[in-house]
């Protein structure tokens, strides 16, 4: 088995980067002007496009993948400026994309510099770029994304898009060049929707957009998905940075139920969310950091593209979780989308089964905009799917603990919900709070014929209870205030103790 997953893994990363160590020139971006960001995320995305060499210094795994390469006898480079890159790696490059940072033009740049070779520059330095012999092969000035996508849209890769504000010019934009991906922001829903279907089904992107629900829903629709990672650094170097990925913990056996218990698992949401999983998430001390992980049953929410665009990060988590610690696929399986707005829903399915197997997952969260239960019907229908958390968009838990058995697999709907949520007046919601739920957790039906009824999926929202240890500290406060004979257990414990009422 261990063998098996190994060699998924591998499979999965699909290139053929080195274990070995290597060396790698780090850039620190302090202090550094946008114009020079752009440059260096553009000079790194060439040069990562088959190995790691590039790295630019952050937080998260910015910090700690590169310390585990200095363990691993990896040689690193300094630079606090992407100008000695390019003298170093010149024969690498073809030349330069001219652009604004402040308008379309820099997106449309940034999409082309990946098919053409060469890197983006900033009106501002187009000068020094020719005072240092460097070609002009393109000037963007006054392109916009349309223009780029009509005229050049077959040097584009197929299947992958890049979803990024213009004021962002560092991050991200690495893995666009790299990928030789499509760069566009904020455009009509129709556009968004009609450029997603030219780009092929089951498009990823990469990225976020103004307003959640709009955005999805636009990706959805155009039979795409979102891996949110606009706050992402060096992806482009992740992705070629294979690493054993371990097993990860199993609970220990569960006892039979009592006929007197409540069955109750706490998940934490928004680990579709790429770019803070490579960010603060392992740091926080409301998340992995907390005092109080280990010592209660938590399921977390994950990436499975993980395992393809950051697999030290998969690994880390696996080899620092505890027995208490679950994993379940983020929404909605291979990246977040509506199902019932999506025309490519049987494909989409197939497609998280496959981004299971690498992540070692069985379990798939799926977050919906409309429809029902029945609409995560062809994701348990997949292979390697062994049940769904369902929520609707808004609330999460619409449908009161609802289950669906559908293929002999269940989707259960959140019960309750831990969240911080506001009123109009400014006061906070009381009945999302740890002693109400605890409250209503005690109050749900035993006995034999209420098997479901017993049951609830807590979904606890990541960015709530910033000011009281956060989620983890959340659920610890539900927990204390818990009457007895409730059993707090892993979304695997939970799915396995579930059966289907006769």
């Amino acid at each position: 088995m261990r063998l098996l997953l190994l060699l998924l893994s591998f499979l999965w990363l699909g290139n053929g980067a080195s274990a070995s160590p290597g060396r790698l020139w780090v850039v620190d971006p302090q202090g550094m002007p946008p114009a020079e960001q752009a440059l260096t995320a553009s000079i790194q995305g060439q040069l990562n496009r088959t190995q790691a060499t590039v790295w630019v210094k952050g937080r998260g795994a910015a910090t700690w993948v590169l310390e585990d390469l200095q363990k691993e006898g990896w040689t690193l480079e300094t630079s606090t400026s992407p100008w000695p890159l390019l003298e170093t790696f010149r024969s690498r490059l073809r030349g330069f994309i001219t652009c604004q940072l402040n308008d379309a033009s820099f997106n449309a740049a940034t999409s082309l510099a990946g098919p053409r070779d060469a890197v983006v520059v900033d009106a501002s330095r187009r000068q020094r770029m020719m005072d240092l012999g460097w070609t002009e092969l393109f000037d963007a000035r006054g392109l916009r994304e349309s223009d780029v996508l009509e005229r050049f849209g077959p040097e584009f890769t197929r299947g992958i898009a890049i979803h990024q504000p213009i004021n962002k010019p560092l991050h991200l934009r690495d893995l666009a060049v790299a990928q030789r991906a499509f760069t566009f922001f904020d455009v009509t829903p129709q556009q968004r929707q009609e450029w997603i279907r030219s780009l092929g089904p089951r498009t990823r992107v990469l990225g976020w957009g103004l307003d959640e629900r709009d955005f999805v829903g636009d990706v959805s629709a155009g039979g795409g998905v979102v891996i949110p990672a606009d706050w992402a650094l060096n992806l482009s170097a992740l992705q070629h940075l294979p690493t054993p990925v371990p097993e990860r913990p199993r609970s220990a056996p569960h006892a039979p139920l009592r006929d007197e218990e409540r069955v109750v698992c706490f998940v934490i949401s928004d680990g579709d969310n790429v770019q803070w999983l490579l960010n603060g998430f392992v740091e926080a001390p409301g998340f992995w950091a907390s005092p109080h992980r280990g010592r209660f049953a938590v399921t977390w929410e994950l990436a499975p593209s993980l395992a393809q665009w950051a697999p030290r990060v998969l690994a880390r988590l696996y080899r620092t979780a505890t027995a208490a610690d679950d994993f379940i696929a983020g929404p909605s399986g291979s990246g977040y989308y509506f199902p019932s707005l999506s025309p490519t829903a049987l494909d989409q399915a197939r497609a998280t089964a496959q981004s299971l197997a690498p992540a070692q997952l069985g379990l798939v969260t799926v977050l919906n905009a409309g429809g029902g239960l029945d609409a995560a019907d062809a994701i348990v229908e997949a292979p390697g799917v062994s049940g769904v958390l369902y929520k609707d968009y808004a609330p999460y838990n619409r449908f009161r603990g609802a289950v669906r058995w559908h293929t002999g697999k269940p989707i259960v709907s959140y019960r309750h919900l831990l969240w911080e949520e506001r009123r109009r007046d400014g006061s906070l919601r009381p009945d999302w709070l740890p002693e109400a739920v605890a409250q209503s957790i005690g109050q749900l039906p035993v006995g034999p014929g209420r098997e479901a009824e017993r049951f609830a999926l807590v979904n606890v929202h990541a960015w709530s209870f910033r000011d009281s240890g956060g989620p983890m500290g959340a659920i610890a406060r539900t927990i204390a205030a818990l009457p007895p004979q409730v059993r707090i257990v892993t979304a695997t414990e939970f799915f396995t103790l579930l059966k289907p009422s006769r």
